[in-house]
């Protein structure tokens, strides 16, 4: 075995190489291929290398944002690590064009058709798995998440609220499960926030408009609503009820919570749930994490560039006028719109790529 150094010059692209193994491609037509680079001088530049999972999955990468730019089944897939950009087509066997985004989970995305069937998506390698019908999905639902890819262990788990009284209904769907099964909550009023909930320690945590926790075991089928935390803002001081934008995450073990204006000119508030005190503690530094943040689905990982630490990602921010997404920085409090080509993302959500395909 003999080791010697290769000559290197300085590029425009030193940042974009990376290490592969190549293997024999299994497809013969991928679902998603690379569509064109962007930042670069050359945007009609196209990648023909062919992605294989044995590479892929071993690679730094990072969340992908998939959007919609319109209803027409055609989907794009932004790399934003290395600033590539993927287009697909979603087919769905009932033929209908996929309507909304709902959640992300190891590179599956749940769909809502325009007939209101649901569906599993790995938008990568094409799998689709058809989920029962929910005959009484409407406007009321809040949230919708789910433990894994379509295996043995895969539980989906959503739920609604009735807008006049506040009260639950929970959905719950085992894989092998022919329908849902309805579980319904106490009468205690909960004004849900408009983000989808998420497991956290084995539990369904729902976050509401101003901070407060309800928690559902799925084991037991039993909702409770924490004494502790207290919220975050009483009714009366929440500088932007009706128009907030508020995430809840996971991020190195801890429960952590966003809230932010839809205008562009007010600072991210971000709290972690102290577990041992039962509180929310202000965090004013992401100490090396990046943050994907959307009301569907939120990643936090380690900054894989130093450029990118105690950064947020967001797939879309609203101001008056325009909808676009934008990253902000925890240090200088501003943000910085498009790094998306996209300036209106019609229907969207962060996923992490698999191509790993379920037997």
């Amino acid at each position: 075995m003999a080791f010697s150094i290769i000559p290197t010059e300085k590029t425009a692209y030193e940042s974009r190489f990376c290490w592969f193994v190549p293997t024999r491609l299994q497809r013969k037509d991928s679902s998603a291929l690379p569509a064109k680079v962007l930042n670069e001088a050359n945007q009609d530049k196209a990648f023909n290398e062919n992605l294989t999972s044995g590479s892929f999955q071993k690679a730094k990468t990072c969340p992908w944002l998939m959007y919609q730019e319109k209803l027409d089944g055609k989907c794009k897939l932004l790399d934003p690590l290395n600033g590539i950009e993927y287009s697909t087509k979603i087919r769905l066997p009932s033929a209908v064009l996929p309507t909304q985004m709902l959640c992300s989970k190891d590179g599956r995305v749940i769909l809502l058709d325009a007939a209101n069937a649901l569906f599993m998506v790995n938008p990568l390698i094409g799998d689709v798995v058809k989920l029962p019908s929910l005959d009484e999905l409407d406007e009321d639902i809040c949230g919708i998440t789910f433990t894994s890819g379509p295996t043995s262990d895969c539980l989906v788990l959503g739920f609604c609220t009735n807008r006049r009284d506040e009260s639950i209904k929970m959905y719950k769907w085992h894989s092998g499960d022919k329908d849902w099964t309805i579980i319904y909550g106490d009468e205690a009023p909960f004004r849900a926030a408009n983000t989808n909930p998420i497991i956290f320690q084995g539990e369904l945590y729902c976050l509401g408009e101003t901070g407060e926790l309800r928690v559902f075991n799925p084991g037991e089928e039993t909702w409770r609503m924490l004494d502790k935390p207290e919220p975050v803002y009483s009714e009366d001081e929440v500088p932007f009820q009706g128009t907030q934008e508020c995430y809840l995450l996971e991020l190195g073990g801890d429960l952590v919570s966003v809230f932010k204006y839809n205008y562009s000119d007010y600072n991210v508030c971000i709290f972690k749930l102290d577990t041992w005190k039962m509180e929310w503690v202000p965090v004013n530094d992401l100490a090396g994490w990046t943050l994907f943040l959307d009301a569907r689905c939120s990643f936090a990982m380690s900054s894989p560039l130093e450029c990118w630490s105690n950064k947020i990602f967001f797939s879309a921010i609203h101001s008056e006028t325009t909808k676009s997404c934008a990253t902000y920085s925890m240090e200088s409090k501003r943000y910085n719109v498009n790094f998306c080509e996209t300036k209106k993302p019609f229907s969207c959500v962060w996923l992490e790529p698999n191509l790993i395909r379920n037997s």
